[in-house]
């Protein structure tokens, strides 16, 4: 197992990925493809998220992206695990916790936060054995 950050030709499995992704019963609905691809600009050249390959043997197995945002009643940058994918054929051989391990080594921070579908039982069960609980909060959102 290998975890590094993508770089501009990781762009083409990304998108296949996170189209993979946004076509699963892990998210509510999908998004445009240029969502993506403006997301994959801000992981080569912005500071709020980054985007990390998990590999296996040298191929690519799935991707996870972490955002960064202050939050006053954590005391400091927290991080927010937007999205992790693994390949279903992956699925089960560590590379979850092996991500998660990563991103609290070498990330430090007074808080991390994520979501998950209800339905996501499996996720919920490792999010639960890594320390992860629930908020308590209602999200809510508006798109413009």
């Amino acid at each position: 197992m290998n975890i590094r950050e993508v770089t501009a030709a990781d762009r083409a499995i990304y998108l296949e990925m996170s189209a993979e992704f946004y076509a699963s019963p892990a998210v509510l609905h999908n998004i445009p493809a240029r969502f993506r691809e403006a997301a994959f600009e801000e992981f080569l050249h912005g500071n709020l998220a980054k985007c990390f390959m998990l590999e296996e043997q040298g191929q690519a197995v799935g991707y996870g992206i972490i955002c960064f945002y202050f939050l006053q009643e954590a005391g400091g940058t927290s991080v927010i695990f937007d999205e992790l994918y693994i390949r279903p054929e992956y699925r089960s051989r560590g590379f979850g916790r092996h991500y998660f391990d990563y991103i609290f080594k070498n990330f430090p921070a007074p808080r991390y936060l994520l979501e998950v579908e209800p339905e996501n039982v499996r996720a919920i069960a490792l999010y639960n054995r890594l320390g992860f609980t629930p908020l308590g909060y209602t999200r809510m959102i508006k798109d413009m």
